[in-house]
């Protein structure tokens, strides 16, 4: 089969247009590639308010779409065009014209579910009205899940789905959206269909789970989280309904945007610099310093951190390693926002240490960037990480990432041994202080032999992650799900 399909990404965030998280990366970066492998690729997702602010738009169709009790309701379809590739949005101002996507000061609307489900069946009624007839709708997390379902129980006589299979990428199991099964109605789930084998889950409904039953082809976003979804102990609760579709299930590794992310071209910098003349990471680093107003010295290690302040990232056992660190001659610098009880904690290490620690809690994209930069080493203790980008992002900077062994990070940092070799960072296996704080302090010691420490900086600037291969593994997933036709 050539590479002539035509694929339809349903998604809840796209990078460049509204974006949360490394979904909205995803979505972004395949629709291009899909589209220079010779393949009709086209976008579809909610019409927020941050979306119309993005992207420009003319609407090109109107529908209208039943949700249970709530009886007929209508949308208008706008479409625009994204780095080349059309985006259509689903407009309809009482779900979409919020503050947010997902969320207010925190809290998840509470019509979540229902906003997606009416979504998921606006987006099959879309391809109607547009006379676009998808061989694959590849959907993405929770938000999307409801399409694989919609498209069997409910369109299984409509001709115009006839050859349509579905994929849906789980970017992390966490997050599966749980819902009263007093929604099963509204949903348009048939009490059959509650069943442990597909939507019921200790008496709630989750959207994930059905999600994952309904699709043709399952994937998630590297191999080793696709192993770790498959165990009791990383699964989330998912590990029977992903064994059951083990055939259909696989990890596919995210790629890096070297685009954005490259220290020979990366404008948010004061100097630029290549794996051929590291001088311009020297510049960055004292750039940080000056900043943020720690003490410039060349000598000092540097550890930088750019995070959700979030349980998933490790803090419950980096910051206790902080503190033990931070007794020594060295510099941290963390930013982030999210949990306040973690940041209450940050900041209380700045007030500890004020001449060698700094905490800005926010995201600022420009100081990200000089992080990743500037820092020598980079902090990534992940509970669990089903890919992460920030790691790749770091050893294209020179900056060794300090890691996890888990999900992604295994698949794409190779782990400190005292001989050296061919490591691109520093790696451990318990989640607890006292494994991260042997890791750290092996840090300290790789800085100190200069030769060592430029060996490893070499070897992690040499490492690439293209989006081109993840699309061509995609591709492989996508002609699987229509052989099955």
């Amino acid at each position: 089969m050539g590479s002539d399909l035509n694929i339809l990404f349903a998604v809840s965030e796209l990078a460049g247009i509204v974006k949360t998280g490394g979904l909205a990366d995803v979505a972004g970066a395949l629709g291009p590639w899909m589209r220079k492998l010779g393949n009709d690729v086209r976008v579809i997702m909610p019409a927020y308010r941050q979306a119309l602010e993005a992207l420009t738009t003319d609407v090109v169709g109107v529908g209208e779409i039943c949700l249970g009790s709530h009886g007929k309701m209508g949308f208008a379809i706008r479409q625009g065009t994204f780095d080349g590739v059309p985006v259509y949005l689903i407009e309809h101002n009482h779900y979409f014209d919020r503050s947010g996507l997902y969320t207010h000061e925190g809290e998840g609307f509470g019509d979540n579910t229902e906003r997606f489900a009416f979504f998921c069946k606006a987006a099959l009624q879309a391809c109607q009205l547009l006379s676009f007839k998808p061989d694959i709708i590849h959907g993405h997390d929770w938000q999307s899940a409801l399409l694989p379902f919609y498209l069997k129980a409910h369109e299984s006589d409509n001709a115009f789905f006839a050859d349509t299979r579905t994929v849906l990428t789980i970017h992390n199991g966490a997050y599966q959206q749980h819902t009263d099964r007093a929604l099963l109605g509204l949903l348009g789930i048939d009490q059959h269909w509650y069943t442990p084998d597909f939507f019921e889950d200790h008496g709630h409904i989750n959207l994930l789970k059905g999600g994952i039953a309904f699709a043709d082809k399952i994937t998630t976003v590297s191999p080793r989280y696709a192993e770790e979804l498959q165990t009791d102990l990383g699964s989330h609760g998912l590990a029977h309904i992903i064994g059951r579709r083990k055939q259909d299930f696989s990890g596919i590794l995210n790629g890096c945007d070297y685009q954005a992310w490259n220290p020979e071209t990366d404008a948010l910098l004061p100097a630029n610099y290549s794996l051929h003349d590291l001088s311009g990471k020297a510049v960055c680093k004292q750039a940080l310093q000056e900043r943020l107003q720690l003490p410039v010295s060349a000598d000092k290690p540097l550890y930088g951190l750019v995070s959700r302040l979030a349980g998933q990232k490790g803090f419950a056992y980096l910051i206790p390693a902080l503190w033990q660190l931070l007794q020594d001659d060295v510099q941290v610098v963390l930013q982030g926002s999210g949990d306040r009880m973690i940041a209450a904690e940050l900041s209380r290490l700045v007030s500890a240490f004020p001449d060698k620690c700094r905490f800005v809690e926010a995201y600022d994209n420009r100081l990200a960037h000089l992080i990743e930069a500037g820092a020598d080493f980079f902090l990534m203790p992940s509970l669990f990480e089903p890919c992460g980008l920030n790691q790749m992002y770091s050893m294209k900077y020179g900056t060794l990432p300090i890691v996890r062994a888990v999900g992604g990070l295994v698949d794409t940092v190779k782990g400190y041994d005292s001989a050296g070799g061919d490591a691109t960072g520093f790696m451990f296996d318990s989640a607890d202080s006292d494994a991260l704080l042997h890791c750290l302090n092996q840090t300290r010691a790789v800085y100190q032999d200069g030769q060592l420490m430029t060996h490893l900086v070499v070897n992690a600037m040499n490492e690439s992650f293209t989006w081109e291969q993840s699309a061509l593994d995609y591709l492989e997933v996508y002609r699987a799900a229509v052989g099955q036709r």
